[in-house]
């Protein structure tokens, strides 16, 4: 069986990282948008802004990911479960925390469009707890879809990265 071959440039993985984060992002976030209350102009504008956090979040988020896989030590050999955790935890600690603004964002745009300056802090704080609901499954998902954009783009994914240099600092 042949070897598989990676492409590793630099600044690659950063874009691949960013261009999976913001279309997951869309789809996932007008749903769970619509399930915090917002209608209409407030899901327009709250999936803008996240795009505008989501571009430059995209590539830290990567990074993010790849750094608890190499410190809880979960590579491509451990167990589903292990990396399931590992994907919770990246998303409850990266990506909750930033929906709060998003949310807030829209609910500041959806409130001016009725001539209010206000940020509607129950939406935002019912948006932070269905997020945080749905994060064992969405955290995940999003982890294994931008894994599938990192492979389908010929890149290491974040377990394999994680013991890639395990290996490397056992062998020294």
């Amino acid at each position: 069986m042949e070897k598989e071959q990676f492409v590793e440039r630099k600044g690659k993985e950063s874009l691949i990282d960013t261009l999976g984060l913001v279309t997951y992002s869309l789809l996932a976030g007008a749903i769970t948008d619509y399930a915090s209350g917002l209608r209409g102009l407030g899901i327009v504008a709250s999936r803008a802004y996240g795009t505008a956090i989501n571009l430059p979040t995209g590539a830290p988020y990567g990074k993010y990911r790849n750094f608890l896989y190499k410190k809880t030590k979960t590579t491509d050999k451990s167990s589903k479960v292990r990396k399931y955790l590992v994907e919770l935890l990246a998303f409850d600690t990266f990506q909750v925390p930033l929906y709060a603004t998003v949310i807030g964002f829209g609910s500041l745009v959806s409130n001016l469009s009725k001539g209010e300056l206000k940020i509607d802090f129950d939406k935002v704080q019912n948006g932070v707890a269905i997020l945080t609901a749905v994060s064992p499954l969405v955290g995940p998902t999003v982890g294994l879809y931008m894994e599938s954009v990192r492979k389908l783009f010929n890149l290491k994914s974040a377990p394999r990265k994680a013991r890639e240099s395990l290996e490397e600092t056992l062998s020294k």
